[in-house]
C-alpha cells in the first residue's frame, strides 16, 4: 500500500515508518523536524519505497501541494508532544494538534484520501481519579491543552468521516516510552542526573501513578486496529494494565545509573505541572477483545527504556 506518516521523524512515527516498510508498503514520512530527528530515518533514506518530506502541516497550501496522491491511509502522529509546555504556551497545542489536523483533513479531502489513523491520548478523559475509563466514558472534560486539542481533533475527524465518507481509526494510549524518546519523565531524569549526579529534583510528590506502554507494543496495536477494524470510526483505548509511580521511576533511574547516594527531592505538589493528571486508569477490554495485549508491564517498559536511553546517549 501507499501510506503517509505525519510526524514520521518522531519518536513513535519513525518506528511506525520502520514497521510499515518492513511490511513492504510504500511510505512517505512528513515532519517539520521541530521534535523529530531525520537521524531516526537515516537507515531508510536509500530505500526506494521510502521518501522523507520536510513539511510543516501549518502551511496548508504547501501541505495540499506535497501530500501524495493515491494514498490508502494517513497515519497522523504529528502533534505537540510536550504536555507541560502547553500550560505555558496554549497556542502550541492549538496550532500543532487542532489546526494541523484540520489542515490535514482538508488536504486529504482534496486528494480523495479516505482513511486516517489518529493517535489521540488518555488526556481527553480529564482528571477522574482512579475511575477506570472505557471508550464510552463521559463527559470528557480535559484539564490540559494537550487533552483538549486531542479531543478537538477527534471531533473534527468524526465530522469528516460523516460528511465526506471517510474512515477513521483512533487510539487513546497511555504514556508511550522506549527507544528514540526525545522527552518525558525518564528522559528528563537521566539528563538531570547527568548534570548533577548528587541530586534529582522531581516535580510533584512522586505519587503520580500511570500506565506506561513500550513503543513496540503500540506499533503492534496500531497494525491490529488498522487491519481488523471495519467501522467508519474505530476508537480504542490502549494501556499496559499495570501502573507505576513517579517515585518508583525515579528510584529505578537512580539505581540503573549507579547513583544510589543521589538525593531525590520532590517539590511536593499532587501534580507534576498544571494540566498533569496524577492518577490515570484506562480500560483495555475493547482492544483486548480485538486480539491485542501488552507484552510489557509498566515496570518492564520503564526498565527497558532506561537501559536503552543510557546505552544510546
Amino acid at each position: 500500500m501507499r501510506l503517509v506518516v505525519t510526524g514520521g521523524a518522531g519518536f513513535i512515527g519513525s518506528q511506525l515508518v520502520d514497521n510499515l516498510l518492513q511490511q513492504n508498503h510504500e511510505v512517505f514520512a512528513l515532519d517539520n523536524l521541530s521534535w523529530g530527528k531525520k537521524a531516526f530515518l537515516k537507515h531508510n533514506l536509500k530505500n526506494p519505497k521510502f521518501k522523507f518530506i520536510k513539511l510543516d502541516l501549518l502551511d496548508s497550501k504547501k501541505l495540499e501541494r506535497n501530500l501524495p496522491s493515491n494514498v490508502d491511509t494517513v497515519f497522523h502522529l504529528a502533534a505537540n508532544s510536550d504536555i507541560a509546555r502547553g500550560a505555558e504556551n496554549p497556542d502550541l497545542d492549538f496550532k500543532n494538534t487542532t489546526q494541523i489536523t484540520f489542515n490535514l483533513l482538508q488536504a486529504m479531502r482534496q486528494k480523495k484520501i479516505k482513511k486516517i489513523f489518529f493517535t489521540s491520548g488518555s488526556g481527553v478523559y480529564g482528571d477522574v481519579g482512579d475511575t477506570l475509563t472505557d471508550e464510552s466514558f463521559g463527559p470528557l472534560l480535559p484539564i490540559s491543552m494537550y487533552g483538549a486539542t486531542k479531543l478537538s481533533a477527534e471531533g473534527m475527524i468524526s465530522s469528516f468521516v460523516n460528511l465526506f465518507e471517510m474512515q477513521a481509526f483512533i487510539l487513546r494510549p497511555a504514556n508511550i516510552i522506549g527507544p528514540r524518546a526525545t522527552h518525558g519523565v525518564i528522559f528528563d531524569f537521566i539528563n538531570r542526573l547527568k548534570a548533577n549526579p548528587k541530586k534529582l529534583r522531581v516535580s510533584g510528590n512522586g505519587s503520580q501513578s500511570k500506565s506506561y506502554l513500550y513503543v513496540g507494543d503500540v506499533i503492534e496495536a496500531i497494525n491490529l486496529v488498522w487491519q481488523k477494524s471495519k467501522k467508519p470510526i474505530n476508537l480504542f483505548n490502549i494501556s499496559s494494565d499495570s501502573f507505576i509511580t513517579v517515585k518508583e521511576i525515579a528510584e529505578m533511574v537512580v539505581e540503573e545509573m549507579g547513583l544510589e547516594k543521589a538525593e531525590i527531592i520532590y517539590s511536593g505538589e499532587s501534580r507534576g505541572w498544571k494540566g498533569d493528571v496524577p492518577i490515570v486508569r484506562i480500560d483495555n477490554k475493547k482492544i483486548e477483545n480485538l486480539g491485542w495485549k501488552s507484552k510489557h508491564t509498566s515496570q518492564q517498559a520503564v526498565n527497558k527504556t532506561i537501559k536503552n536511553l543510557l546505552e544510546n546517549k
